[in-house]
């Protein structure tokens, strides 16, 4: 039975499916699935085809074009007396997972019509990508990005018909050139499998680009950076994947693939770093100087040891305990970090600043802070991961125009280590640890402190010994004095957002 009206969220359809040797009472009404057993036990199912991914006749039936493409003197063809519906369900901690449910009929009339009809919804969804532009990193992390392409990635695109370009990458930079000179009509999407450096680099070549097309001069760091029409996504295939944690709450691959195909998209806050009249470069997840600059510098020699790089030199700075004489000039927000609350799915802090971000600005105030510094943070996000459960900020937002800076005086080596064991805890913070200081601001500049010389005259230029460098989504960054604005969500990237914990994850097929 069929009861249609122009558009298809307003189809209704009723009808009974066999369903694993079961017949069910299958309903669809207002964008939902329903479908339940006719004999007891009785037990229903429901899915709101916002998380369907595809709708697919059964492996039975193959259409005419195919079979008179193979072999034209062929006249007969099955009909389809099935079709696989295949969806997305969350279960815990934020994992998503694709599931599928075969629903058969004896009449091929009736599963055409519920084909056309599903598959009509689903184009209607206008948020979801149909071409996409892939970059895939070979070597970052564990060097997996080819395989997690086609053994995960690529199955799902072909299952929803998603078209694909692929690019696999050949060096630092590489992915940024292709952007600031391509042609990207057609594009709904731009997503990369790699780490945080890989991400970066897509969003940093995006932005120039469209800085580039409207003829913005992005080294002025007093510009507003235009947003870039594309949305993006990252699947995790990096060592830490911070961004991927942040914006899903895993680093689950699948569950990344499932929220670039929905399309759902938020706006992410991008922060620039500006030095010497120059833009350096945009990041999303941390700039670190002191402690994680040394760390990823040194980690450089040691790239044929893969992720363990960073263990090993991060051994060897903490004993090392450097410190760093600097002066941070801060806008600060009036929202202190640890009085935040989490940034989750529909985060209200985050929804209010995208109509009301210069009011806030105005209520800001200016702080100078100075001193000798083991660790100089500004965190876009919590940048939580494997290594750090809450992140350096765990109350960080996303969207809400604002970073966290984290600063950690130049104490004992026990002090750091207790440091490092809060990091890694999955209950505790470093918010309150008497040598760590933390504020939420809009904007701030670094300056590291000259130094004195043997004859006690101040020293005009940086040696290696006096200053570290930066440490910028993973990436080395050599100028000391710099520049940080936050632009708030000036990117749109793919997900739903992680959410409060469910207990289980409940298929919608049978056992």
């Amino acid at each position: 039975m069929k009861m249609e009206d122009e558009h298809p969220a307003s189809s209704v359809l009723l009808n009974t499916f066999v369903i694993k040797k079961k017949r069910c009472r299958v309903y669809f009404h207002h964008g939902t699935l329903i479908w339940e057993t006719e004999r007891p036990p009785y037990t229903r199912w429901t899915l709101p085809l916002t998380d369907a991914l595809a709708v697919n006749y059964g492996d039975t039936y193959i259409p005419d074009s195919w079979i008179r493409e193979k072999n034209p003197t062929v006249v007969l063809s099955t009909s389809p007396t099935s079709f696989i519906l295949h969806y997305a369900a969350r279960g815990p901690n934020n994992r998503w997972s694709h599931h599928n449910v075969v629903m058969s009929h004896t009449d091929s009339r009736q599963v055409a019509s519920w084909v056309k009809t599903i598959r009509n919804y689903l184009l209607n969804i206008s948020c979801r990508p149909r071409k996409i532009l892939v970059f895939i990193n070979p070597y970052g992390g564990k060097k997996r990005g080819k395989k997690i392409w086609q053994k995960e990635v690529q199955p799902l695109m072909r299952i929803t018909g998603i078209e694909t370009r692929t690019i696999i990458t050949e060096r630092a930079g590489h992915i940024t050139d292709i952007l600031l000179n391509s042609n990207l009509d057609g594009f709904q999407g731009i997503i990369c499998i790699g780490g945080d450096g890989t991400f970066a680099e897509v969003f940093n070549g995006l932005v120039l680009r469209t800085a580039k097309d409207l003829q913005i001069d992005s080294n002025d760091s007093n510009v507003l950076l235009p947003q870039p029409i594309i949305p993006v996504g990252v699947i995790p295939s990096g060592s830490t994947d911070t961004l991927a944690y942040s914006l899903h709450g895993t680093t689950d691959v699948q569950t990344s693939v499932i929220h670039i195909i929905f399309g759902d998209t938020t706006g992410l806050d991008l922060s620039s770093v500006h030095g010497n009249h120059k833009l350096h470069r945009l990041y999303a997840s941390v700039l670190s100087y002191g402690y994680l600059g040394d760390v990823i510098k040194e980690s450089e020699k040691f790239r044929w040891m893969g992720p363990q790089r960073y263990d090993y030199s991060g051994f060897k700075k903490i004993i090392a305990n450097k410190g760093y004489e600097g002066e941070i000039e801060l806008l600060s927000d009036p929202c202190h970090p640890a009085a935040s609350t989490r940034c989750m799915k529909n985060c209200n802090r985050c929804i209010s600043q995208m109509t009301d971000e210069r009011g806030d600005k105005q209520i800001s105030r200016k702080l100078i802070v100075r001193g000798k510094f083991f660790m100089v943070n500004g965190a876009n996000v919590s940048c939580a991961c494997s290594k750090c459960p809450q992140g350096f900020s765990p109350h960080c937002h996303i969207g809400d125009g604002c970073l966290d800076i984290i600063l950690v005086r130049h104490t004992s080596l026990i002090n750091n280590i207790r440091m490092l064991w809060r990091l890694s805890s999955k209950r505790k913070n470093v918010y309150d640890l008497p040598f760590v200081e933390v504020y939420r601001a809009r904007e701030f500049t670094f300056q590291a402190f000259p130094q004195l010389t043997s004859s006690g005259t101040i020293s005009t230029s940086h040696t290696a010994s006096t200053v570290s460098v930066w440490n910028c989504d993973g990436e080395v960054l050599e100028h000391v004095d710099v520049k940080i604005r936050v632009h708030c969500q000036l990117l749109k990237v793919f997900t739903r957002r992680m959410q409060e914990s469910v207990k289980q994850s409940k298929c919608l097929c049978f056992p």
